[in-house]
Parts: structure tokens; sequence; C-alpha cells
């Protein structure tokens, strides 16, 4: 009987000892895919500013130098004021205002490059070889505008021109 289960313990002792080999690394592929899962980014969802008119300006005192953007298929509303302080953009009929990145690029008349927020950050940047003109203190130049959410993932890209001005 000592025999018998001198023979049986080691048997056994093997076919344990390689189930748990199994179950590390079954263990280690589970933790794996969860972590991969929380670090997913979600889906962009695409956004569309909406123009910014003198009813928007007045009422939420939007004044101060800056530079204004206005996407080549927006019509003539500026879908951004990027001033010295602040960015503002219109979405579902409000205005989402930005901070300015006072580390970023500064533009004519006080604006920046760069405003960051807690949903969007945004990006205004002269297309380089595009047309620039100067009329006065008025400057207008080429233009490209990217917003971008938490993620960092583009949900606006978009060219037009900006138009720099004191007000």
């Amino acid at each position: 009987m000592k025999t018998c289960i001198g023979l049986v313990v080691p048997l056994f002792l093997a076919a344990c000892s390689g189930q748990g080999e199994d179950k590390a690394a079954q263990d280690a592929r589970d933790i794996a895919a969860v972590k991969a899962a929380q670090n997913a980014k979600p889906p962009a969802k695409p956004i569309t500013p909406q123009p910014i008119v003198y009813f928007d300006i007045v009422s939420n005192k939007f004044y101060g130098s800056g530079c204004n953007f206005v996407a080549v298929d927006g019509g003539m509303g500026a879908a951004l004021l990027a001033q010295e302080e602040r960015g503002i953009i219109k979405l579902d009929d409000k205005p989402v205002v930005l901070a300015a990145d006072k580390g970023s690029t500064k533009l004519p008349q006080g604006a920046w490059s760069h405003y960051v927020g807690k949903e969007y950050a945004l990006t205004l940047t002269k297309i380089e070889g595009g047309k620039a003109t100067r009329n006065g203190l008025v400057d207008m130049f080429d233009a490209q505008l990217t917003i971008t959410d938490p993620h960092d993932q583009v949900v606006y890209n978009s060219k037009g021109t900006a138009q720099c001005k004191p007000m």
C-alpha cells in the first residue's frame, strides 16, 4: 500500500503543478484583457461648432481683441473667438469657454494658438504658404482649427480664415 501511495502522490503533484501554471497563465491573460478594456479610448464623437453671432458676443460679454476663425464651409459666422485669456466656441446653442495656453504660439492681437478646457482643447494655426494680408490693424490669414476631446482624438478639423483685430 505504501508503494501505491508513493507512486500516486508524485503523479498527483505533477498534475496539480501543471494546472497551477495553466491557471497563472490564464489569470495573466484575464488581467491583461481587463487592463486593455480600461485603457481603451471611446470612439471620437465629431462636433460641429456653431457660428458665434453678435447676440452671443453682447449677451455673454465676449468683447476683446483677438482672432476670429471662420471655416471655409461655415458661412460668415466665426466658429472660434480666440482672445488673450480665453477661446470661445459654441456647441448646442451654448458657449464653451476654454483657457488660453500662454505657453503656446502667440498670434496677432493677443490671441494664442492653443486653448484648453474640461471637454475639449483646440489649436488654431496659420497654414504655411497660405494667403496672409494686413489692412491697418487687421491681420487676415489662411488658418486651420483642430479641436480634440479629452483622449486627444480629433473631433473637429477645418481650414478657413482667421481675422485678427482689436475690438
